[in-house]
């Protein structure tokens, strides 16, 4: 067999996914003993997906750029791996990155693979970490030209971060908040005690809501259940201003979502694909990807009601 007669082109997860389904769970069920809950995280259809293809065989190799910058599901076929396929994978993906516009990508690398990803650039930070029961590393790269294309022509670039605590995460949740003139869209498993009832936010919302009549703050809440009343001040706000803010409850049939995010004015957001880790972006201009999510969240929010856990607290 010609290990050299492959090719890499991007995916569309519509039409591939059966394949990239199946390689997945050789290499990550299988091979490495990875929880199919974890490795299906609902995520892959609004992700770029990058492919390697052999005649006769098929898909050999795969993996995913996510909108956050987030790279993953990196997966060769342990009968092609030395053959430069995982390599061409990540150029083709990183190539995506560049004509997105993100100013840089970052990555969960597992630690024995550090070498391959170094190569290109990646610098490791922080310590390592489990994750599916395999120790990692975060890794960033930033990319040369980064920050343009991603906004329509005469509208200004605003300043994207990417997010790696909670503390990150709650100051760049207030950030955003606080460009917002008409409107707050918030997607939350919990109303996330110490990010949504911190000071400088609630002051924020404060702010908006008594300044502008027409201001408006949804919050759709994916676990009403594990809110902590006792110490979420954003609910007693939410009482007394119920005339801005509206509390919901994600749909049933649609609990398998694992993000969060919050979107000011349809331009500005913050996301973390994962609600059970803080890594995610800040955007202070970004109407394509905003709106993106914001229209995600105008189906969501339709389709929702009051949770009776929230009516149990007078909301």
């Amino acid at each position: 067999m010609d290990y050299s007669d492959f090719s890499v082109r991007l995916a569309d997860w519509g039409t591939d996914e059966e394949n990239l389904r199946q390689l997945r769970t050789t290499v990550f069920v299988e091979e490495q003993a990875v929880a199919e809950d974890e490795e299906w995280d609902g995520l892959d259809p609004v992700c770029a997906h990058a492919v390697a293809t052999a005649p006769d065989v098929g898909a050999i190799g795969t993996g995913r750029l996510h909108p956050s910058g987030k790279i993953g599901r990196m997966a060769v076929l342990p009968e092609w791996r030395g053959y430069g396929v995982g390599a061409a994978i990540l150029r083709r993906l990183l190539e995506e990155a560049a004509q997105q516009g993100l100013e840089a990508v970052y990555l969960h690398a597992q630690v024995q693979v550090l070498g391959f990803y170094a190569r290109f650039g990646f610098v490791a930070e922080g310590p390592e970490f489990d994750e599916a029961g395999i120790m990692h590393r975060l890794m960033r790269l930033s990319l040369p030209g980064g920050g343009t294309g991603l906004t329509a022509p005469g509208e200004l670039t605003g300043t994207r971060r990417m997010l790696s605590g909670k503390l990150e995460f709650a100051d760049a949740v207030a950030d955003v908040a606080a460009l917002a003139a008409r409107s707050l869209a918030i997607f939350t498993p919990d109303l996330e005690h110490g990010v949504y009832d911190s000071k400088r936010f609630l002051e924020i919302v404060k702010r908006l809501v008594l300044s502008r009549s027409h201001a408006r703050i949804r919050v759709l809440i994916s676990d009403p259940g594990r809110v902590q009343p006792s110490v979420n001040r954003f609910l007693y706000v939410g009482r007394r201003l119920s005339t801005f803010i509206e509390f919901r409850h994600l749909p049933d049939a649609y609990q398998d979502r694992s993000d969060a995010f919050l979107v000011a004015d349809g331009m500005a957001l913050v996301y973390r694909p994962k609600t059970d880790r803080w890594e995610g972006i800040a955007d202070t201009r970004e109407p394509r990807m905003a709106r993106r999510y914001l229209g995600q969240f105008d189906q969501l929010w339709q389709l929702s009601t009051a949770a009776r856990e929230l009516d149990e607290l007078g909301l």
